[in-house]
């Protein structure tokens, strides 16, 4: 059943007619609420409330989503040219709307006869999938990381990530500890990633940028019938970051033939023909624009997103469950396992791997 808001303020305020529109809720996401606006059966919009339980301030996410899209229509030569949806004004010549219950909406440019894929489901997939997010970042690569405000503070800061998984073990208020040691002691061992990371960004060996900081495949967008991509989406968390989560994240969700909740550990593999497809596109779009640096600790990346993802599961698991939705008994604890499956098996295959990134570097 689809939620109950005033959407006849809010279409108001963004000076569309209620009386020419027809919504549908989309089910795409798990964070905010997202509907088709159909207007005059002719023109199809993106409308959004933007989940401000997750970004707290509303308003500099769309000040940074301004900004991202002043930079593309740059890139591009102009909004004609840019494949991103564009971003419609509301009241008072801003992006949004905030309704009566605090709710803050955005509404933006639909993009037809378009599909995502969960799965990288072949090579070609996964090279256009992560060609795309190459492009996406050589287009804002010029963009000043102090200019962007964190729209999810500490999302990807390893060393706190691993702090609050000690910090439920010691707790370990449902006692859950004694079914997840073996998980538990593969993320201890790696403490070290850590503070690794945060001396690399410490000294500045690794710049730190704008970036997508969500690379999902789901969040490239192809066309219907073909396996050309059109652009790269949610943009909420385009913040300042390191193009290692950005490269790492795609690694953790395009390696996996399975979803990252599959039950059974046996059938989770790293596919190594996927990791060169999207190394050597994402490189062939942006390696000329990387840091010599940035290049030799791509595969460290990798392997910080899938213990940070690993460890964030199994935090909640231990913590009952309070922050990814769960559907069945020990389903964060299949999560973290998953991660960590594909971890070990990266590390074990680290010199082919680290081999392949040279090889498009």
């Amino acid at each position: 059943m689809m939620k109950k808001f005033d959407f006849v303020s809010i279409l108001k305020a963004f000076g569309i007619d209620p009386d020419l529109s027809n919504i549908k809720e989309f089910h795409r996401g798990h964070i905010n609420d997202s509907f088709i606006l159909e207007v005059e059966q002719k023109s199809y919009f993106f409308l959004q409330r933007i989940n401000h339980h997750v970004f707290k301030d509303p308003e500099a996410l769309m000040e940074n989503l301004v900004k991202v899209y002043i930079a593309l229509n740059k890139h591009y030569g102009g909004s004609a040219n840019n494949p991103f949806p564009g971003i419609h004004q509301g009241e008072n010549n801003k992006q949004f709307y905030c309704d009566h219950d605090g709710n803050y909406w955005r509404v933006m440019d639909y993009v037809p006869d378009s599909r995502s894929f969960n799965i990288a489901e072949n090579v070609e997939i996964a090279r256009k999938g992560a060609a795309a997010f190459g492009l996406f970042q050589l287009a804002i690569m010029e963009e000043d990381p102090e200019g962007y405000i964190p729209t999810i503070p500490n999302f990807h800061h390893l060393g706190m990530r691993l702090e609050q998984l000690k910090d439920a073990l010691e707790k370990d208020a449902l006692k859950r500890s004694r079914i997840a040691q073996r998980e538990i002691d593969f993320a201890l061992e790696r403490m070290k990633y850590g503070e690794q990371l945060a001396e690399l960004l410490r000294k500045k060996i690794i710049p730190v940028r704008v970036t997508h900081n969500d690379t999902k495949l789901n969040n490239v967008l192809f066309e219907n019938n073909s396996i050309k991509s059109i652009c790269v989406v949610d943009l909420d968390t385009v913040m300042p970051g390191t193009v290692l989560y950005d490269y790492g994240d795609m690694v953790r969700t395009f390696t996996s033939p399975l979803e990252e909740d599959e039950p059974d550990p046996a059938k989770v593999v790293f596919r190594e023909e996927i990791f060169e497809a999207l190394t050597e596109g994402y490189l062939s779009e942006l390696g000329g624009s990387l840091t010599k640096e940035e290049k030799e600790h791509l595969l460290f990346g990798a392997k910080i997103m899938l213990l940070m993802i690993g460890a964030r599961f199994l935090t909640d698991f231990l913590e009952g469950d309070h922050y990814f939705k769960t559907t069945r008994e020990n389903h964060n604890l299949d999560r973290c396992r998953n991660q960590f499956i594909l971890l070990r098996q990266l590390e074990e295959k680290e010199n082919e791997l680290q081999e392949i990134i040279s090889k498009y570097s």
